[in-house]
């Protein structure tokens, strides 16, 4: 018992403090400073995978890990959807209404999809399942209630948002802001769904930290590269030296704590997986959400703490429900039968 708190609990329950870290660095550097989301990805990454590479080279040199068939196709599959979630979550963080209390709910709704794309593939739930997907639907609800729902679609808590992008140019800027963030959430948790699958089987298939590490560093790697021709393209790069005045020591030190935290979850949480099931180490990473939603308090002194904690809790237990069901391992053994 003692061995499984030291090798899982703490490392993992550490790990959430980081991603916890993470979305406050980001969301400092974003909305705080001013700098621009692509900006800021292409040099948060850019540091990741110059962190990871100077591990790798301290700890392994030049060797190779003995990698699983399917090890590349994983990462690669992984860093595609996570291009746009984590633009999704960047944009997000540089809105005025993207609180951090208010987007890491939201985006931890990725195990109930996670469980309605089951049932698309003809994987279903049992019972703990469907509980699951009622909490976190419930968390939901709870989440962004606002008023008497004026329409049916308003009883399912974040589409009323979606409902409401209808009618944009009927809303003031306070309803678009939050419309928005609500709808790059969503967008962040569904397109994570597919990543999140994906970052499993990379990490089934990484055999050891070894793998784990090498896989890792092309994954910021790859985001990098995607991000600064995406600069390039769309002519975001001229704007880097307008965008220089928000470049101060204070928004250096928040990307560079932000690629570090980065990194130590990633340190942290994955040799857990080694030691116990998937499905406990992401049910104790979603305990990350409590911690946000109380460090968006904290920090930023974001409003409606009490309302987000419930929703978060009801968000969490719904996550440990789908875990326990073990429906994402359901899916991610169809992925690996449909040639992932």
């Amino acid at each position: 018992m003692i061995q499984f708190w030291l090798t899982v609990v703490l490392p993992v329950l550490a790990g959430t403090l980081c991603i916890t870290g993470i979305g406050l660095s980001r969301r400092y550097a974003l909305r705080e400073t001013g700098v621009s989301a692509i900006n800021f990805l292409t040099v948060y990454y850019a540091l990741a995978t110059v962190t990871f590479g100077i591990l790798y080279s301290i700890i392994w040199g030049w060797t190779y890990p003995p990698v699983m068939h399917g090890f590349w196709l994983a990462v690669l599959s992984s860093a595609i959807v996570n291009v746009f979630v984590q633009f999704c979550n960047a944009k997000a963080a540089s809105l005025d209404k993207g609180e951090v209390s208010l987007t890491a709910p939201l985006q931890a709704m990725t195990p109930g999809l996670i469980t309605f794309l089951a049932i698309t593939l003809g994987e279903f739930p049992g019972p703990m399942g469907i509980i699951g997907v009622s909490l976190m639907m419930v968390g939901s609800y709870v989440l962004l209630w606002e008023k008497t729902p004026e329409h049916w679609l308003d009883y399912l808590g974040p589409l009323r948002r979606l409902r409401l992008l209808a009618h944009w140019r009927d809303l003031d800027s306070g309803e678009r802001n939050k419309t928005l963030v609500v709808t790059l959430a969503l967008t962040s948790a569904t397109l994570g769904t597919v990543g999140l699958l994906f970052d499993s089987l990379y990490t089934r298939r990484g055999v050891n930290m070894q793998g784990l590490v090498l896989g890792a560093m092309a994954f910021t790697a790859s985001l990098m590269s995607v991000y600064w021709i995406w600069g390039k393209v769309v002519n975001l790069k001229k704007s880097l030296v307008s965008d220089s005045r928000h470049w101060s020591n204070k928004t250096m030190l928040a990307v560079g704590l932000c690629s570090l935290l980065w990194v130590g979850h990633i340190i942290l949480i994955w040799p857990s997986y080694q030691h116990t099931l998937v499905a406990y180490v992401g049910t104790l990473k979603r305990f990350s959400v409590l911690f946000s939603v109380l460090a968006g308090w904290w920090f930023f002194r974001e409003s409606e703490v009490k309302k987000r904690l419930w929703a978060g809790g009801f968000i969490v237990t719904g996550t440990i429900f789908i875990s326990l069901d073990g429906v994402p391992g359901q899916l991610i053994n169809k992925l690996e039968e449909l040639g992932f």
